[in-house]
Order: C-alpha cells, then structure tokens, then sequence
C-alpha cells in the first residue's frame, strides 16, 4: 500500500480494491504566464521602439536618401549605427535575461508545490503532505530551466537585430529607405512580441510540469494520466489520441510521432497537455 494514503483511504481502498486511483488534474498558472510575458514585453518595447527611433534619425538626415544607393559613407554610418543598436539592445536583454528566468522558475516551483499538494490531498484521501522540498535532482531541474530560459531570452535581441540590420542594408542597397525599412520594422515587432508571448507560455508550461514530475517520483507516484488540452488551432493529433491514457512516469510516452522523441505534457513547444498523479495497484 502507498505510504502517501491515510489510514482512512487505506481501508477504502482494502474494501472496494479500485485498480487505480487518481488525483486532481495539475493546472499551471496562468498568473505566472502573464507575468514572464509582461516582463519580456517591455524589454521588446523598448527595443523596437528604440531602433526605429534611430533609425528614422538616420533615413532624415538631409542628404540620406539621395545618395543611399551611392554614398559609401552613408553605409558606413549605418553599421555604425547597427553596432550602436546591438550593443545596447543586446545588453539590456542580456542583464535582464537570467533576472526574468529564475522568476520564472520560481513562479513555477510554488505553482507546482501548491498545485500538487492539492492533488495529492485529494488522492490520498485528505493527508496533507509537504510538496516543497528542494531534492538535488529538483535543483539541477531548476538549473537547468533557468539556463534555458536565459538563452531563449537573449535570442529575442539577437534575432531581432540581425533581421533589422539585414533589412536596413537592403534598403540602402535599393534606395528606398523608408518606405521598405518601416513596413518591416512594423511587421517584425509584431512577430517578437508573439515570439515572446510563445516563449513565455511554452517555458512556464515546461518548467511547471518538469517540476511535477521529480517531485512525484520523490514521493513514490509512479504513473500519471494524460490529459489533452482540448484547445489550439493545430491540436497534435498523437496528443489527442493519448488523452485518459496512463503512463510510467520512469518510461514516459512517444510525444513525437515524427522524431521518437519521448516526454511528458508541456514538454514539446506549444504543448498545452497537463498531466494527474496515478497509484496504480496492480503496480504497487
């Protein structure tokens, strides 16, 4: 019999012997989500609204577009420029990067002591038990969330920037200046803040649920259930056949039909899958 369940349950489940029994679904916190991606926007405010700032200056000097397509000096002073951007931009997501991360992580690591302390509560029929331990492989957990976190951070800029640069050379190049460099920088900081807003849902899934699982495995769940999300444009139809089916926790599923690749809800990006706790005593 698992030593998470009360007496009380114990004795249920000696009389009705239900092969399983499950707890509440873990949900993530929409709360954090909002959070990561606030902080994310401002620094994509920031940048974008900076660069074009500049680079208007840049296209009104009197004699730039005349001699765009001639004046080798003109480029020069946009690479100038380009560096000036790169640099300032590139080191204000940079210090603001692993801040923003480990906020994150922790974010996620209260959500999920809170969220699976519930769940538990309610699998083991009203035993409270402490979900906020921080064991060696949790930490590492977090480790390495927080450094992913932070590279996916910084490459909003450095993606970014180099798109900007590449497009303020072309219109150089072809002499239109403003008139092709706006409607681009217009269109790409639209797609940063929804790479953001990507980046901070998928990561703040991720870390929630990677959380979960070690702090299952530490208190002796052996198995969850997955649970589809039922949402989205483009549903995985893999995920969608897996909904309600129970999985090792030590040997997770195939989450990727394509790739092998094997997991646990939120792991792949754009997964909205959450998973339950499972006792299995037919495995017990």
């Amino acid at each position: 019999m698992p030593e998470l369940l009360t007496k009380r349950k114990a004795r249920w489940v000696n009389t009705v012997q239900p092969k399983r029994v499950k707890g509440k679904p873990l949900n993530y916190n929409a709360a954090a989500m909002q959070r990561y991606y606030s902080r994310l926007f401002k620094l994509v405010e920031r940048m974008t609204a900076g660069t074009e700032k500049e680079l208007r200056g840049l296209f009104e000097e009197p004699h730039a577009e005349v001699y765009f397509a001639e004046d080798a000096t003109v480029s020069a002073q946009a690479k100038i420029l380009m560096n000036a951007l790169k640099s300032k931009f590139q080191d204000l997501f940079d210090v603001n990067a692993r801040p923003i991360a480990e906020a994150t992580v922790n974010d996620a690591d209260s959500s999920s002591a809170v969220a699976l302390r519930s769940s538990l509560k309610d699998l083991s029929g009203g035993l409270t038990l402490n979900t906020s331990f921080l064991t060696a492989q949790l930490q590492n957990i977090r480790a390495a969330s927080i450094t992913e976190n932070v590279s996916l951070i910084k490459s909003i800029a450095s993606e970014y920037l180099a798109g900007v640069e590449g497009a303020l050379m072309r219109s150089i190049t072809t002499g239109n200046g403003l008139a092709d460099l706006i409607p681009y920088l217009m269109k790409h900081k639209g797609i940063t803040a929804r790479r953001a807003d990507i980046i901070a849902h998928d990561q703040t899934r991720k870390a929630f649920n990677v959380i979960n699982n070690a702090r299952m495995k530490k208190i002796g769940v052996k198995q969850f259930e997955w649970l589809h999300s039922g949402g989205g444009q483009h549903p995985r139809r893999l995920h969608q056949q897996m909904s309600g089916n129970i999985y090792s926790i030590d040997s997770p599923p195939v989450i990727d039909d394509k790739t092998g690749e094997r997991g646990i809800p939120g792991q792949l990006i754009n997964c909205r899958c959450r998973m339950l706790p499972v006792i299995d005593f037919g495995e017990t």
